[in-house]
């Protein structure tokens, strides 16, 4: 017997490895009695919201649900999804087109181990082509897609005068030989939020190629500047496969309750079984919980409305200091809770291209920093960049940390 390569090919996360890297040197450091300070992980830092604590306590003690939950999501789960689309303009859609899973990460799991390629004559010949975005989450490119069997070609943003754009010419060309084309938006590690116009285009090319989108919207409600998330349910067609999550939004990571809506509905039957053989279902007590936090409509705008006006907050402290520093224009992120920032311009020539991750990592370590090095989120690029995440850390934490970082740069640059 061999081990199903699936698994051999899965990879530790380098924001894992960095993460405990940082927890075991933070001990030593602290003892100069300065913080530690992690801008490396995309944990929320505030508390769950009391109400939807109180909801799933509730749903234990006074409901009694505390059997095995229905396999894909309860019905009233499902209705309170469908009830929370629809005030997003989002409808034409009914139970048998959600699935329940354990946070978005199952739903793209699910997802994408639900394709394959196939050959001219139909024969199976491996997992799905797939096409993204440069950078890229890099769970998709350690745990998602080496789990599925995937395979995976990247198309990188356009950055210019401190702006992300899409490359439509290069979309257009690679998308011919795809099968799933996977959107993240709001987009980690940049922070870029895809316009309406961008999504029209992108999804006019896919139906033109015949390539499923896979849409990985975790971070929908955290959009800044009063602009507006578009899902890409807003557009038609059972081509599309949007994945949710409550861990971001509710800032409840451990909780692990997520939805993927599609409008195929022969798809979300095969889901539901997969979903059932792994888990046997997402907890009925946390289900309810979200149920509760979604259908509470003035709780949940109170909430979400307070903690994005705390992001953005951190956001824009972040993005002066940034500018200041870099002294040219830098992209200033619409939504999530990063920074991807190049610092090659800080580092001397005689620092090779391969050994500057780790170069910087260390850098930054010893100043008692945490950062993730940019290639984590690509297959061949962005050595030399990091990703800088605010969502544990508050504004005066940030300019500590921020004022470490240009100590750094600059002994790096001089």
């Amino acid at each position: 017997m061999k081990i199903n390569p699936a698994f051999v090919n899965i990879g530790l996360s380098p924001i894992v490895e960095i993460s405990e890297r940082a927890r075991l040197l933070a001990p030593e450091f602290e003892k100069s009695g300065k913080h530690f300070i992690y801008f490396q992980r995309g944990e929320v830092g505030f508390d769950t919201p009391d109400y939807v604590k109180k909801a799933i306590s509730e749903a234990i003690h006074d409901k009694k649900l505390t059997k095995y939950p229905k396999s894909g999501g309860e019905p009233w789960f499902k209705d309170a999804i469908l009830k929370y689309l629809s005030e997003l303009g989002i409808s034409n859609l009914n139970r048998e087109n959600i699935l329940c899973t354990y946070g978005g990460q199952e739903g793209l799991q699910l997802a994408f181990s639900s394709f394959v390629s196939c050959d001219n004559e139909g024969r199976i010949v491996g997992g799905p082509r797939v096409l993204g975005f440069d950078p890229i989450w890099s769970c998709m490119l350690e745990n998602i897609l080496p789990y599925s069997g995937s395979s995976i070609d990247l198309v990188p943003f356009i950055e210019q005068r401190g702006n992300l754009d899409v490359d439509f010419e290069t979309l257009e060309r690679r998308l011919s030989e795809a099968d799933i084309l996977y959107l993240n938006n709001p987009h980690n590690p940049t922070g870029k939020v895809f316009s309406a116009e961008e999504l029209r285009e992108i999804n006019r090319l896919c139906v033109e190629n015949g390539v499923t989108i896979i849409s990985d919207e975790a971070y929908r409600d955290i959009v800044f500047d009063g602009n507006r998330h578009v899902s890409m349910l807003e557009f038609p067609g059972d081509h599309i496969i949007s994945v949710f999550t409550f861990s971001k939004a509710f800032a409840a990571t451990g909780l692990r309750v997520g939805y993927t809506v599609t409008r195929n509905k022969d798809h979300i039957p095969l889901l539901t079984r997969a979903e059932y053989t792994q888990t046997a279902g997402v907890v009925t007590s946390n289900q309810h919980g979200f149920k509760v936090a979604v259908e509470n409509v003035e709780e949940r705008d109170k909430w979400i409305n307070y903690m994005v006006a705390q992001l953005q907050g951190r956001r824009d402290v972040l993005y002066e200091e940034i500018k200041r520093i870099f002294n040219k224009p830098v992209y200033r992120p619409q939504g999530a809770f990063y920074f991807f920032l190049d610092l090659n311009p800080f580092i001397g020539d005689n620092i090779p291209m391969e050994d500057r991750d780790e170069f910087i990592l260390e850098k930054f370590l010893e100043k008692g920093i945490a950062v993730i090095h940019g290639s984590a989120f690509s297959k061949e690029r962005y050595k030399g960049y990091v990703r800088i995440s605010y969502s544990t850390i508050d504004e005066g934490m940030i300019l500590e940390g921020i004022g470490r970082m240009e100590e750094v740069l600059n002994s790096l640059y001089h």
